[in-house]
């Protein structure tokens, strides 16, 4: 890295668990965050350096087309050398945002998804420079995946 950091983005619940699991090895990143809102986002990121953001549903097509140019923009004013994200909607603005700027991207399939995944996990797996998957028969799924085994 070039000593810009990380940005993680994650809404509540389980995918921002799969992404404090990753702890021992962004607390020793420079790192930012985008998280939606919630009593657990604000409790686990405490002390970090956040951006609140909206949970965005991927349905509507103008509130996604806006949510990307502000990612871009939140992309080029503070730069990242990589976005790291579990997911839901509040990722998709960010994935293609790096994916239009160059900025590497891991997408970490949930625990959860064993069958088909979800919208923003099929679209920002589809955009990831490489994809965690915590099910060994995911990795037919991915191009880029590797296999990391349950990480909480």
């Amino acid at each position: 890295m070039t000593g810009r950091g990380v940005l993680l983005v994650s809404s509540s619940g389980g995918v921002l668990l799969e992404t404090i699991a990753l702890g021992p090895w962004w607390r020793g990143q420079a790192r930012r965050w985008v998280a939606v809102h919630a009593p657990d986002t604000a409790e686990l990121l405490d002390g970090e350096r956040v951006r609140w953001a909206s949970e965005l549903g991927l349905s509507r097509p103008l509130a996604l087309a806006a949510a990307v140019g502000r990612a871009v923009r939140d992309l080029r004013a503070d730069p990242v050398d990589l976005l790291v994200s579990a997911g839901t909607g509040v990722a998709v603005p960010y994935f293609l945002a790096a994916r239009i700027l160059g900025v590497p991207a891991l997408w970490i399939e949930t625990f959860n998804v064993i069958g088909r995944p979800g919208l923003a996990s099929r679209i920002c797996g589809r955009l990831a420079t490489t994809v965690l998957v915590q099910h060994p028969h995911l990795l037919e799924r991915h191009r880029r995946a590797v296999y990391v085994g349950e990480l909480y």
